[in-house]
């Protein structure tokens, strides 16, 4: 299904990790293209382990960052799309099943399902739904069904990956955003942007594991039948590898960087 194309045809992806803060602009081509019309990079500050632990630091790079790319793109925006590694991301699979007794599927059969693998309890109170993924329909037990729109049967199910974060994390994510005078468009978890960014249809249909090692953190995405089918992460990035050769040889940190790279 085609997504709606934004009303100003500008596209903004902000992604606030450990080392780095970055935000791209694009602009959607007539053809459906996506030309990048603006960057900002900035070094990350109030960040540990892709955790805010400083809000006004975290804001002030936000801020800069945005600016940047706003600056090279000669637009301005007001929301976002926010990649995150924080809230240690955690998976898993639902299975959901609804009656169509005989009918056409349609949009609405669908919806019903998705709505309610939304209302699946979260494995804790303390963690919020990010991503809601349909891995493969089946209608009347026949599995493998991409796309059932159109289709006959009695029984529509669905397995879905389901991926939530901790809810106080990506709260304090949200504010150092919101205090950027910038609105959340939505948030994605970070492998599965890096996956979609990098891998090919073979790949994803195949199978890929995709990890994204960042300065303070380590993420993992599992891709088969061209969906995301798992999603981890390690507290654990770059940055400890840089600490371990300095602390081990010795030497000055910006030393112990060029060694690792």
């Amino acid at each position: 299904m085609a997504k709606p194309r934004p009303r100003n045809g500008l596209i903004a992806a902000l992604d606030v990790g450990t080392t780095k803060v970055c935000c791209f602009i694009a602009r959607v081509q007539d053809d459906g293209a996506i030309k990048i019309v603006g960057i900002g990079h900035q070094v990350s500050r109030g960040m540990r382990a892709g955790l805010v632990v400083d809000m006004e630091a975290a804001e002030t790079q936000v801020r800069q960052a945005v600016v940047a790319a706003e600056d090279m793109a000669g637009e301005r925006i007001g929301q976002v799309l926010v990649g995150f590694t924080s809230g240690q991301p955690l998976s898993r699979h639902v299975d959901v099943d609804v009656s169509v007794t005989g009918h056409e599927v349609g949009e609405t059969d669908i919806r019903r399902m998705l709505d309610h693998a939304h209302q699946q309890p979260a494995e804790s109170a303390d963690r919020e739904l990010v991503h809601c993924i349909p891995l493969g329909f089946r209608l009347d037990g026949s599995e493998g069904i991409r796309d059932p729109r159109g289709m006959f049967g009695e029984k529509l199910g669905v397995g879905v990956h389901l991926v939530t974060a901790a809810s106080g994390a990506l709260k304090n994510l949200s504010t150092v955003v919101a205090r950027g005078h910038l609105d959340i468009e939505s948030m994605i978890v970070a492998p599965y942007a890096a996956g979609l960014a990098t891998l090919v249809d073979d790949e994803k249909d195949l199978g890929a594991t995709i990890i994204d090692m960042g300065g303070g953190t380590t993420t993992i995405a599992v891709f088969l039948n061209g969906e995301v089918i798992h999603i981890d992460s390690l507290p654990v990035g770059g940055g400890h590898v840089t600490n371990d050769i300095a602390r081990g040889l010795s030497t000055p940190l910006a030393q112990a960087e060029r060694l690792k790279t």
